[in-house]
């Protein structure tokens, strides 16, 4: 197993796929928590309720994190790599739990790179604005797990999509869709029913205070649960179908 882990970091290193995203899932991030700290007043910058509000965007680059674990899957339909990766390991399953761990394990760390730089970027807006960002703050430090635990959990769900779809076009339309459509318009406006879905949960996670979602650990569960949903729905197609 460690030997396919090492294989399936060896691939994604080595292309150009973490050049581009990594910076542009930490760029929109920054992006989203300078917009939020920018429409605040000055004057309640420094309340909890607006820190929690404006870092709780930090997660806005989770979706680029989908996007990754898409590619790791189904890129390998895409180029034509995944018959002479399955001829040199027949256990399809094992493949896709070393692509499993590798995207969980990149998606975490793009997590807590992104995290720390909203912070040291929420830091200079607060400056900015002629306040400072309450440092000693729980909230601002619990933005570097949850970002982590909202990415890492995106990318598995990435790569389970992935290899359900097969086609990296249509896995990536489909996922962004969903995600830009459908899930915040239910999310803002039928909250009841968003709480329950995938960027419901990332965003009780990072604590976004919009009424009615659910607890951060519950976002954790009920995401992990969409996560292992599409990873069994994978791994079960995989044994199924050719490649």
């Amino acid at each position: 197993m460690t030997e396919l882990v090492a294989a399936e970091w060896l691939k994604l290193r080595t292309t150009r796929l973490l050049h581009g995203t990594v910076p542009a899932a930490v760029g929109l991030s920054v992006a989203a928590v300078a917009g939020m700290a920018l429409a605040e007043p000055a004057p309640d910058l420094s309340s909890a309720e607006a820190v929690r509000r404006v870092l709780s965007v930090a997660g806005a680059g989770a979706v680029v994190v989908l996007v990754i674990g898409i590619l790791v899957s189904a890129g390998e339909y895409r180029h034509g790599t995944a018959g002479d990766t399955f001829l040199t390991t027949p256990r399809r399953r094992s493949v896709l739990a070393a692509k499993l761990t590798v995207a969980a394990m990149v998606g975490a760390a793009v997590g807590v790179l992104t995290g720390a730089a909203c912070v040291v970027a929420a830091i200079a807006l607060y400056r900015a604005e002629s306040t400072t960002l309450p440092l000693a703050d729980a909230d601002v430090w619990l933005v570097l797990p949850a970002t982590a635990a909202y990415t890492g959990l995106f990318a598995v769900l990435g790569v389970g999509l992935g290899a359900v779809i097969r086609n990296q076009v249509a896995a990536v339309a489909a996922a962004l869709a969903w995600v830009a459509i459908v899930e915040h318009t239910l999310v803002n406006l039928v909250p009841s029913i968003g709480r329950w879905l995938p960027v419901g949960a990332g965003q009780a996670i990072l604590r976004t205070p919009i009424d009615g979602l659910l607890s951060p650990p519950a976002g954790v569960v009920v995401l992990a649960a969409y996560a292992a949903l599409a990873t069994v729905s994978a791994a079960r197609l995989e044994e199924l179908r050719d490649v």
